[in-house]
């Protein structure tokens, strides 16, 4: 019981810190004029944050897959991180569509709707 609630507390404590950390990175990149630069920094960090990955090959413990790409090349060596950087890598590549395609849906409505607009 206490490897659960110990395992339950560190998330809590990375989710609080990782929180507080986007909150900050979320002001500092506060671009008026990029706003394509602003979205894709804020995506890209928010899949680091928070895309999970297993802990070892075999278990069904789960921890954020940046951690799990560090300590699995410190520990065991390069080959080893490759198996959590690759959903690294797409939840950011995910997460970069995800904001350019959003983006360019409002671009469209917002055209539209100043299209509309200036007719009457």
């Amino acid at each position: 019981m206490s490897d659960l609630s110990n395992y339950l507390l560190a998330w809590v404590a990375y989710g609080i810190t990782g929180a507080i950390f986007y909150g900050i990175f979320w002001q500092i990149t506060r671009f008026e004029k990029r706003r394509l630069v602003s979205y894709c920094l804020r995506a890209v960090l928010l899949a680091i944050i928070v895309t999970p990955w297993y802990v070892t090959d075999q278990g069904s413990l789960l921890a954020p897959a940046l951690i799990v790409v560090l300590m699995d090349s410190i520990t065991i060596g390069g080959d080893a991180a490759v198996r959590a950087l690759v959903p690294l890598f797409l939840s950011v590549v995910i997460a970069i569509i995800a904001v350019a395609a959003g983006l360019l849906i409002l671009e469209g409505k917002a055209r539209k709707l100043k299209r509309s607009g200036s007719s009457l």
